[in-house]
């Protein structure tokens, strides 16, 4: 065997540029197969990483049963501790929405004022303002982005962003004069204070936004920061919402409630209230987004309506496969010039080679031997054009990051281009597969020439 590798090695060396011109071809092929892949694996997982972020991919949204006839289908504290013990669930929280009237000067906003509890509303990033422990309870609010849009000049049918020329950060520490209930329900005006202003479907704990700044006015300032500003643009599944501290929510709804009745909660057969405070809708935290679709049945099948927007990642991802296929297809055409080049390089050697082939059958080869010695120096350029190519298509991955991060805007650290260690690895396989197949016939007619032929050829 050590004879083999002793020959395979020294042919290769005599025959320097072609065996460079040959591993650069292999090269060449590799990093096109594997960068472009590459690409499509990083634009994926951005998109999906995106989508996770938003909230909305791995929760389901599920709404309660407001009639008297399906008393088990109510969401209730016992049903948000039933939904968080089910199996692939990381969380669950229930939401409660009252329809509010919101005045700031001459802008007003007549829209839902969504509750939720504060354990889970301090885990939401803000761009501006704050958002701690201690607004548990108080009269205080997190506004979506775009809430800005939605308050307007009744005269003029302006909206505050449009006419003001600022987003809703510009608001954040000021009260706005609030009305629970539909038009004329209530005449009690309560004075609550914008805390602060979501980030763009952001709701992972982040303690960068933790000090954002408050005050819109001062940061506009800035010119160089203006884009990073402009929030109301972004749209999302919260940006256009405002929220309060559930026990906050609760509190307002016992001031405006008559006849020991809560506003807005709903009454059996009798009239009478439930013993129970229920709940608008609650969020469910699924594991993974795999698991989506099995918890979305599940909670069907327990009588529930979900709202999901899974269906929309999986089209997103439909047609990112055949961005790959597409690709990956483009990558293959230059590799497969390689694969030729190798077996083209192979066949020229064999016949520069044929004295030293008969020599070597005279001498008692065996066919076998004959025929690895061949597969071994298809092999060794594979995998040295494998290895070289998998370690540029790094380098690639590298520029490729850069690039779009300068020429799209992108935040910094985002990853355009990605390679995992299992494309890496089959970049390395699939080059040494594919070299052996390039030299299987030039060894094969290697191996069946006749010594007297092999030694009387020039």
């Amino acid at each position: 065997m050590g004879w083999i590798w002793h020959l395979c090695l020294m042919n290769m060396k005599r025959r320097k540029i072609r065996t460079f011109l040959t591993v650069l071809g292999v090269m060449i092929g590799v990093i096109s197969v594997v960068a472009l892949l590459a690409v499509g694996i990083g634009v994926k997982n951005e998109m999906i990483d995106s989508a996770v972020a938003s909230g909305s991919v791995n929760q389901i949204t599920i709404y309660s049963e407001t009639g008297s006839k399906h008393k088990d289908r109510m969401i209730t504290d016992r049903t948000i501790s039933t939904l968080t013990d089910l199996a692939n669930v990381d969380g669950c929280y229930p939401l409660y929405e009252v329809p509010v009237s919101m005045k700031y000067g001459e802008y007003e906003y007549f829209g839902n004022l969504v509750g939720v509890p504060g354990n889970e509303l301090d885990g939401w990033s803000l761009a501006y303002g704050e958002n701690s422990n201690s607004s548990h309870g108080t009269s205080e609010l997190i506004s979506g982005g775009s809430v800005g849009k939605m308050f307007f000049n009744q005269k003029t049918f302006d909206s505050y962003e449009k006419r003001e020329k600022k987003s809703i950060a510009s608001l954040v520490g000021k009260r706005f004069d609030t009305t629970v209930g539909w038009s004329g329900e209530s005449d009690r005006i309560f004075k609550l204070k914008l805390a602060g202003v979501l980030s763009d479907g952001d709701t992972d704990n982040s303690s960068d936004n933790a000090s954002a700044d408050t005050s819109y006015d001062s940061a506009v300032q800035d010119e160089e920061s203006d884009e990073s500003l402009d929030i109301s643009d972004s749209y999302s599944e919260k940006s256009q919402t405002i929220y309060c501290d559930m026990d906050s929510l609760k509190s307002l709804l016992r001031k405006v409630s008559a006849d020991g009745k809560l506003y807005g909660q709903p009454v059996d057969g009798n009239g009478n209230s439930y013993r129970e405070f229920v709940y608008t809708s609650a969020v469910v935290i699924v594991d993974d987004i795999n698991n989506v679709d099995a918890m979305v049945k599940k909670l069907q099948d327990m009588g529930y309506q979900t709202e999901n927007s899974k269906e929309y990642l999986d089209t997103i991802q439909k047609y990112l496969k055949m961005i790959q296929l597409l690709l990956s297809g483009i990558g293959m055409i230059a590799l497969i010039v390689a694969v030729i080049g190798i077996s083209n390089t192979m066949t020229t050697s064999v016949f520069d080679r044929v004295n030293e082939i008969g020599i070597l059958k005279v001498l008692g080869c065996d066919i076998d031997e004959l025929r690895l010695l061949f597969l071994m120096e298809a092999s060794v350029i594979g995998l040295v054009g494998g290895v070289l190519g998998v370690l540029s298509s790094y380098g690639v991955r590298i520029v490729v990051n850069k690039a779009a991060v300068s020429m799209f805007n992108l935040a910094k650290g985002t990853q355009i281009a990605m390679i995992p260690w299992w494309l890496a690895l089959a970049g390395v396989i699939g080059s040494v597969i594919l070299g052996v197949a390039a030299g299987y016939f030039p060894a094969r007619w290697a191996s069946k020439l006749r010594p007297i032929d092999a030694v009387t050829r020039r």
